[in-house]
């Protein structure tokens, strides 16, 4: 009878009402992308068009783009140390290659950001540089991560006679990230058998130096004698010297020959600089076409609607801009980092760009919230950025962001010669830069380090910078950072409200 009928429609209905509602609100999956010394200059995702980054553009053109995500201490160890556990480097008190977050005392008892969702029932399975190689030791493994398959370890690479970089005519298979691509995709695809959510954390490691590259990535740009170079090749004017350094790239070798003679007033030859961007580029095309196979994968496995996926780098890169290259400073080039996080099931924010200042910090809160999780005990120093994703435009959750770097001359007549503090001990240190951005200014202060307490003394000011942020869109390289107007009677207001702002933040820190 149309009675009966009409019954059975009433319970087919509620069932279907049942079964939608605990799909929706099954714990969504997270795809946690991580790739080292990648600067935003990619095309569609930061508005360039240098690079040539289709599998990256397509996931911005899907995701939640932050125009303005800064990392906290521009190397890869300290940093990761930094993002995995949601805490500043002074807290972490991991400033360089020897110390990590595990060590007795600091954060033997913290839940970094696997463990965390660990914790809450997912599966996380993880491979290349999440963390930091050994720090903390063997990946955190087996406290972040569970054991249905064990954690892909980073393998080292290296070009042929020590060359910068090398396009080579070898199959994918014989690159690491090919490899770490492979594994993260089995990770993922075991965590679907498994019927858990999972949390897959996948680190990839171009283009860190050495570029090394498959040959077709290299071919697919023009000849390096058509690269542009940066604008301004020299050191800010009016720069301290202990702001500048040479870390990691004292030495360059291309086609046979080293080039060393480069400083804060000397830059590299240009058609050396030109052949650098032609490499750093394509090692960034070949990373790219590795997010590609990943975001495949996703569709493949048909989760790609309950996954978050969140892509970004440990920190910047500088490409001769300012006479530097590298990392391993407090300019804007070598702290902006990039920053995307697809979640489909928040559509208005999808596709879009905020502009409201973020840190690497803010990560793990933010995904914490994103997946609806219980809020973290631990007492995390980043900001959920959750609001973001209902309304893009909105004013600026922060007003600064923050950044640090360290330093540890050994010739004080040169400060900015040989000034790495990679393998220093913490309480050796000779300096400490602390950096603040806000809507307006870049402001830096280098400050004597105190190694007992292991804490910058703000009484005892080595050098200070003021840039100019004025109407700075992110779209320039060049345009940005290069005068620093501390000394600058009319700025010295602006200097004394800076200075405040950033001490008020890192003196909060020596007392969490």
């Amino acid at each position: 009878t149309t009675t009966t009928i009409m019954a059975k429609m009433h319970v087919l209905l509620v069932l279907l009402v049942v079964i939608t509602s605990a799909v929706s609100s099954a714990p969504p999956n997270v795809v946690f992308v991580v790739i080292d010394d990648l600067r935003p200059q990619l095309n569609l995702a930061y508005g360039q068009n240098q690079t040539l980054t289709p599998f990256i553009d397509k996931l911005a053109s899907e995701s939640l783009v932050f125009d303005r995500a800064y990392c906290q201490l521009a190397v890869c160890a300290p940093s990761r140390n930094s993002f995995m556990t949601g805490r500043r480097p002074d807290t972490v008190k991991a400033w360089n290659f020897i110390d990590h977050f595990r060590e007795k005392g600091i954060g033997d008892t913290w839940t970094p950001l696997p463990e965390f969702f660990k914790k809450n029932g997912y599966v996380t399975l993880g491979g290349g540089k999440t963390y930091h190689p050994n720090l903390p030791p063997d990946y955190d493994e087996p406290r972040s991560w569970t054991q249905e398959m064990p954690y892909f370890p980073l393998k080292k690479e290296s070009c042929p006679d020590g060359a910068t970089y090398c396009p080579l005519n070898k199959p994918d298979s014989e690159f690491y990230d090919n490899q770490l691509a492979n594994n993260t995709i089995s990770a993922m695809t075991l965590a679907v058998k498994e019927g858990k959510p999972f949390f897959v954390g996948s680190g990839f490691r171009r283009p860190h130096l050495p570029w090394r590259f498959p040959q077709r990535f290299f071919a697919e740009y023009p000849d390096s004698s058509t690269f542009k170079v940066a604008l301004h090749q020299t050191a800010p004017s009016g720069m301290p010297d202990i702001a500048f350094t040479r870390t990691a790239f004292t030495s360059v070798k291309i086609d046979g020959k080293k080039y060393s003679d480069w400083g804060p007033h000397t830059p590299l030859p240009h058609n050396v600089q030109q052949k650098l961007r032609h490499g750093y580029y394509s090692a960034v095309s070949w990373v790219d076409s590795q997010v590609g196979r990943l975001m495949n994968a996703l569709e493949e496995l048909n989760v790609v609607n309950n996954t978050i996926v969140v892509l970004f780098a440990d920190h910047g890169w500088q490409l001769g801009e300012h006479g530097e290259w590298c990392k391993h400073t407090n300019f804007e080039l070598s702290t902006r980092v990039p920053l995307m996080f697809r979640v489909p099931w928040k559509g208005s924010a999808m596709g879009k760009h905020t502009r409201g200042f973020a840190e690497l910090v803010d990560i793990y809160p933010t995904l914490a919230e994103l997946a609806s999780l219980p809020k973290p005990t631990d007492k995390l120093e980043g900001e959920s950025l959750l609001s973001y994703f209902d309304n893009p435009g909105q004013p600026s959750v922060k007003n600064a962001a923050f950044s640090q770097y360290p330093r540890c001359p050994k010739n004080l007549s040169a400060l900015w010669k040989e000034n790495s503090c990679h393998e220093v001990k913490r309480e050796d240190f000779y300096a400490m830069g602390y950096s603040i951005r806000t809507d307006a200014y870049r402001y830096t202060e280098w400050l004597r380090w105190n190694g007992t307490l292991l804490n910058a003394n703000w009484e005892n000011v080595i050098g200070v910078e003021l840039y100019d942020h004025t109407g700075d869109t992110d779209a320039s390289f060049d345009n940005y950072e290069n005068a620093n107007l501390a000394n600058d009677a009319s700025h010295k207001e602006i200097c004394t409200h800076l200075h405040d702002q950033l001490k008020a933040m890192f003196d909060k820190l020596t007392k969490f």
